[in-house]
């Protein structure tokens, strides 16, 4: 419960200083806001800036420079990233320059400034979720079938 807290307390951080988003987005130039909400299914987020979240219940592999907590079981890939399953598993890109992150399972949340590249697939039945690119933009569905959407200035 306390890994949770404390992942609600950075996530509201970084929404209440949105408003004041002319520092992160500098930070990140060319950077994109996005925001992933009650997701199911699969996200895949990369290249660089500021991104925290939370799985509730599922898999994050990710580049070694990620911050990863809340593992029940974790290992390296054959290409040197991070697996991790669980529960209530959370993450941050903060002081990472260029990273990946896949996330698979239910219940994921995450917000930040990114440039680079999102890929969504929701599962087929139930709901989806969720997603928001840019601070004015309105939140959609997560796509049922693979889609990839360029954030920012950033390439897919």
């Amino acid at each position: 419960m306390r890994r949770f807290s404390a992942v609600l307390v950075a996530v509201a951080v970084a929404a209440s200083t949105a408003g004041a988003a002319h520092g992160v987005v500098a930070k990140t130039a060319g950077g994109a806001y996005l925001l992933l909400s009650d997701g199911t299914g699969f996200a895949k987020i990369r290249n660089r800036g500021t991104f925290i979240g939370q799985v509730k219940r599922g898999k994050i592999v990710a580049t070694s420079n990620v911050n990863v907590n809340g593992c029940e079981s974790r290992n390296k890939t054959q290409s040197n990233m991070i697996r991790c399953r669980g529960r209530g598993i959370t993450f941050n890109t903060v002081g990472a320059n260029r990273w990946r992150l896949r996330l698979r399972g239910h219940g994921i949340y995450a917000s930040g400034f990114v440039r680079g590249c999102l890929v969504l697939d929701a599962r087929d039945s139930g709901p989806t979720g969720s997603f928001r690119r840019g601070l004015g933009g309105d939140a959609q569905p997560w796509p049922r079938s693979r889609t990839r959407f360029t954030l920012g200035t950033g390439t897919c």
